[in-house]
């Protein structure tokens, strides 16, 4: 919010406020309180850690800072809402690949499968202007949108799919004749996935209702992308003309026992300069219900977060920020499904131009040679 003295409090009725919440997002620095009539106050180290992740008390790298996902607190049933000074302000909030903390709900929310963001109307925007600092913004307001995990986020959205949709695409993947071993070196060449995959290219798979689906759900959910399936660079290399595209969507199947060990999604950060782009974020859609097995577990979250497979349910996390760094707190690890079970899931990555980066409404730089080339070619026809 606008930065300011403080003024003193207003209130306002406490219906209009959600309750106070163990989900509220402090800064790796104490918190800002401010009372009428008092200058502002940091919060004890004790106060401030009991609603940050764990590791919150590391003064490596700021965390959260200003971006706070509580509108207020409740005094005697009230909300209370106040504003700090700019000399007050926490610090500048560190790059998320920079950033060793981890911001998670509490466990017992998790287990329970998650905060729904339609039951928390005071965080739902901070939460949107979280996500759109670092990464991608989330449209909040999307149904069944559910946070397991506040930074990095990670989140799920039920019955993203439906059943006939999903078995549709199992069905058409299962008899392309497409799906090969999805081979991943790891360390000394030891194959690190054993499950099959296939790309949503062929011409039986590539103009299927699924992935039109899949893709036009994306959009809704990141605004940034809308149109961009349209778009005759919806899977090429993004650009700073066209600076979002898709990679071509996948399905894996993993049969029992077979699995993909932990990982990153992002490009390392070579690749990605190399590349010009990262990928920023992962769209995975469970395709059945697995019954033993088969968790998408995120390691590096403690206790470490296990998302179940369900039909029809979509995880959604940022591998990459908006730096085109890789945030490493976003391994994770394909669990095996227990023999005689099966997990088949599709899977989408967006992907962002990680060139040279132009202000908004001037042209693009000389990062992006076919822009250039545009602009030479528009700069000679005007001439």
């Amino acid at each position: 919010r606008a930065p300011g003295r403080p003024t003193g409090s207003e209130t306002l009725p406490s219906e209009n406020m959600p309750a106070p919440s163990p989900l509220a997002v402090a800064s790796t620095s104490a918190p800002i309180r401010v009372e009428p009539g008092r200058r502002a106050s940091r919060a004890s180290p004790s106060v401030a850690s009991s609603s940050l992740g764990h590791d919150a008390r590391k003064k490596s790298a700021p965390g959260l800072g200003s971006l706070a996902l509580s509108r207020g607190r409740l005094s005697r049933g009230r909300a209370l809402v106040t504003r700090a000074s700019a000399a007050d302000a926490p610090p500048a909030i560190a790059a998320a690949h920079l950033r060793t903390t981890i911001t998670p709900v509490p466990p017992e929310i998790a287990a329970g499968g998650g905060m729904l963001l339609a039951d928390q109307p005071g965080m739902k925007a901070g939460f949107g202007d979280l996500t759109a600092h670092d990464f991608l913004r989330v449209d909040v307001d999307a149904p069944n949108l559910r946070v397991l995990c506040i930074d990095p986020p990670v989140l799920t959205v039920d019955d993203f799919l439906t059943p006939d949709e999903c078995d549709a695409l199992i069905d058409a993947a299962a008899s392309s004749g497409e799906m090969k071993v999805s081979a991943v070196g790891g360390v000394d060449d030891v194959n690190i996935r054993t499950s099959k995959t296939c790309t949503l290219d062929s011409p039986t798979l590539a103009d299927h209702p699924t992935k039109k689906a899949i893709l036009a759900k994306a959009e809704a959910l990141l605004p940034q992308l809308a149109g961009l399936s349209a778009s005759k660079a919806a899977f090429k290399p993004p650009t700073s003309r066209s600076p979002y595209s898709f990679e071509l969507p996948q399905v894996a199947h993993y049969r029992g026992g077979e699995y993909f060990k932990t990982h990153e999604d992002a490009f390392p950060e070579a690749a990605a300069s190399r590349k010009g782009y990262q990928r920023r974020a992962t769209v995975l859609v469970y395709l059945n219900d697995v019954a033993e097995g088969g968790a998408t577990r995120f390691d590096k979250i403690q206790p470490p977060l296990d998302v179940t497979p369900r039909k029809g349910r979509m995880l959604l996390f940022f591998p990459g920020t908006k730096a085109s760094m890789p945030d490493a707190r976003t391994t994770h690890t394909a669990r095996e499904a227990v023999p005689g079970h099966e997990k088949w899931i599709s899977q989408l990555w967006v992907c962002a131009y990680a060139g040279k980066h132009a202000p908004e409404g001037k042209p693009p730089g000389p990062g992006d040679r076919a822009a250039r080339r545009a602009a030479e070619k528009a700069a000679k026809k005007a001439a």
